[in-house]
């Protein structure tokens, strides 16, 4: 007999991904200008950083202090680019929040122009230049539109950051898998403001799957269009879905044990 706790768990929605990163470099290009000591496309495999600059200028990383490591990140030079695949096929899922499918983390980051923790928006290695497409079989790519890798918005690693170029670690880490509202500007906040404007997201560049009219992709590649430098990647993750309302779970899980136990009533 199915008992309640599985019925429940199993009308709960989408689940979560078992693992929410890119699992696998499929081709990587440096490009031209890009420099040598970011060139292992390795580091864009599994979960962002949240502490960066170990051995030299520790800190956690916030949006005014983003991670800075040749073994954190990979650069994508003039031309260049980068193939991630997932294991598990990201969804464009009408549960993920604000229509958010993935997230693409780089080491852009909010200037403190100011005051020492607030910023008029601006922004230090954040590239307009970048395109992200997306694949379901690696061949066919669809472009996305509206969202750049490397932008909007910085990463945050943990949630109880008080200074934004702290050196301890935080106790409360952020949700990697968790968007920012697009809607939201940092312009004139300072970092408590724009912690609590994440929402407890880690951050990263949104991208919604629904233009490419793809229902999931595997396949991400990020290509650098500039002139001129490059542009960092650190990680990408699939986005998790929001729960259905506990309550109506609940109730659809009584109800249906119920009908079962009327309907062996009657076999009787």
């Amino acid at each position: 007999m199915l008992s309640s706790v599985a019925l429940v768990a199993g009308l709960c929605g989408t689940a979560r991904a078992q693992n929410p990163w890119a699992d696998q470099v499929v081709s990587y290009t440096s490009g031209v200008l890009a420099s040598p000591a970011y060139n292992d496309p390795a580091n864009a495999v599994g979960s962002p950083e949240r502490y960066t600059g170990e051995g030299q200028w520790p800190g956690a990383v916030t949006p005014f202090s983003s991670p800075w490591l040749p073994n954190e990140l990979v650069g994508i030079g003039v031309g260049g680019s980068l193939v991630m695949r997932f294991d598990e096929p990201v969804t464009d899922d009408p549960l993920n929040p604000f229509g958010i499918d993935l997230l693409i983390f780089g080491n852009a980051f909010y200037v403190s122009d100011l005051a020492e923790d607030t910023t008029s928006g601006s922004m230090y290695s954040a590239s307009d230049q970048g395109v992200i497409e997306v694949s379901q079989n690696g061949t066919t790519w669809f472009p996305i539109t509206g969202a750049r890798p490397d932008h909007l918005f910085p990463t945050l690693g943990y949630v109880d950051v008080t200074h934004p170029f702290t050196s301890p670690h935080g106790l409360i880490p952020t949700d990697f898998t968790k968007p920012v509202n697009p809607a939201f500007d940092a312009a004139g906040l300072n970092l408590a403001q724009i912690v609590a404007a994440y929402d407890g997201s880690g951050g990263g560049t949104g991208v919604d799957l629904a233009g490419t009219g793809l229902s999931s992709i595997s396949y991400v590649r990020i290509t650098y269009l500039g002139t001129s430098g490059d542009l960092q990647i650190d990680a990408m993750s699939d986005v998790s879905p929001v729960p259905a309302p506990a309550g109506v779970v609940v109730l659809g899980a009584a109800g249906l044990l119920a009908t079962r136990r009327r309907r062996m009533s009657h076999a009787h």
